[in-house]
């Protein structure tokens, strides 16, 4: 409770209904095939409390992530014609991305999308 009230107190713009669903707690039914998305809410009545605090836990997680790539970006002059260390230096993105590397491969990818680095590479660096 303490993680939504918290999340609530930061964004005072959200109802509570966005919030929880924004926080992982309410979730879409998972889709087969991405041609046709399910919109539909999936029922968590079974999900374990751990369970809901840690998919809570890691959209605050990804949410912190994403504001500091994007502060780490406005604050860099020029990425470009910079090799991918550099550029992770340059936008203070450095300890965060070996973290992610090893933790949340999802997080590093998102990282190395964001400072410029193509597909190809991302896929190189991470494998």
């Amino acid at each position: 409770m303490e993680l939504l009230k918290s999340y609530l107190k930061d964004h005072p713009d959200q109802r509570f209904g966005q919030a929880i669903f924004n926080l992982g707690i309410n979730q879409f039914k998972e889709t087969i095939d991405p041609r046709h998305p399910n919109y539909t809410l999936r029922d968590i009545y079974n999900d374990g409390d751990d369970e809901i605090v840690k998919r809570m836990k890691r959209q605050i997680e990804w949410f912190e992530l994403q504001q500091k790539v994007n502060e780490g970006i406005s604050k860099a002059k020029s990425l470009e014609a910079t090799t991918v260390n550099e550029r992770l230096y340059l936008t203070g993105l450095m300890d965060l991305f070996k973290k992610y590397k090893e933790t949340e491969v999802e997080f590093a990818k998102f990282i190395l999308k964001s400072i410029g680095v193509d597909y190809e590479s991302i896929d190189q660096i991470l494998s």
